[in-house]
């Protein structure tokens, strides 16, 4: 299965180790992208039902001592996209506006 990052994922993403390289150590960081790189080949081993439903299509995971939730949806069966990398210390109506 192929796994693709939308343009807010990689947005999020980056604006998330930016911070992160502010307040945690370069090895912290390492195991946050080390965990990124598990789900994503997770994913592309087909072992998407084991995570969490987050709304009906939607899924989602806690990674990075659990602060940030990974969201990604099932495009077909050949194909799943990276939604979003949201921290999870702010006000999660922001990922509402985040996802439209």
């Amino acid at each position: 299965m192929q796994v693709e990052f939308s343009e807010i994922a990689r947005k999020t993403l980056a604006e998330n180790v930016e911070f992160l390289r502010k307040t945690w150590t370069d090895r912290e960081i390492t195991i946050f992208l080390d965990d990124i790189k598990k789900i994503t080949n997770d994913l592309e081993n087909g072992k998407y039902l084991q995570f969490r439903n987050s709304s009906f299509k939607t899924k989602s995971v806690l990674i990075g001592k659990k602060h940030v939730r990974m969201f990604f949806r099932k495009e077909n069966e050949d194909k799943i996209i990276v939604l979003l990398f949201f921290d999870m210390r702010q006000d999660t109506q922001k990922i509402i506006d985040l996802l439209q």
